[in-house]
């Protein structure tokens, strides 16, 4: 019920908060060297804000350069119990994925910034608890990866899960943080193990 009145109300303040046909300005002509760059960034992705997706075992098992079959049968066991859970995550969040996709890209371009920060707080809100559930399940799967592995394995498993998780960035974000980079302003990734 709660979703159901949530859509409706995201519906209706895009209907209401539309520009009309005639009032677009400059930027919203689509065209312009900016205006494919900010459609394609703007795109959302549900299931991406909420780090759903599943490990390649055999890339996985080649980027930590694991060479013991035994090792990589354990490591295989592993990952594979790890993507079983993500997707049955996805399965049930599947509707709320979907219906989260319609709304904010159906008219994300024509509400007011303060709309934008009302769905984005509602986003949050529907996104947050499973987002969590997925960071538990990394970090579950990280403890038991980190008894099989020796420690040179284990940091290269760390750092093909980081860029696993870059990918779901979405574009916008990455070129803010390239330039934040060049502007002296270097993050190094802070609070990459909270998310």
């Amino acid at each position: 019920m709660k979703k159901i009145l949530f859509i409706l109300i995201a519906f209706l303040t895009l209907n209401v908060f539309a520009q009309p046909p005639g009032g677009r300005g400059r930027r919203g002509d689509g065209q312009g060297p900016s205006s494919n760059n900010n459609q394609k960034a703007q795109k959302f992705n549900a299931s991406n804000v909420a780090r759903i997706f599943y490990y390649d075992i055999d890339k996985a098992i080649k980027k930590t350069k694991v060479k013991k079959e035994e090792k990589q049968l354990s490591i295989k066991k592993i990952i594979k119990n790890y993507n079983l859970k993500i997707k049955e995550i996805s399965f049930l969040n599947s509707q709320k994925f979907s219906d989260l996709n319609l709304v904010v890209n159906s008219g994300s371009k024509n509400i007011l910034p303060e709309e934008r920060m009302k769905m984005r707080k509602k986003v949050n809100e529907i996104i947050r608890p499973i987002r969590d559930e997925i960071h538990e399940l990394e970090k579950e799967l990280n403890n038991n990866l980190e008894e099989v592995l020796t420690e040179k394995q284990f940091k290269k498993w760390l750092k093909y899960q980081k860029t696993q998780r870059e990918k779901l960035m979405p574009k916008r974000a990455q070129n803010g943080q390239g330039q934040r980079q060049r502007q002296g302003g270097m993050n190094n990734g802070r609070g990459m193990r909270r998310q």
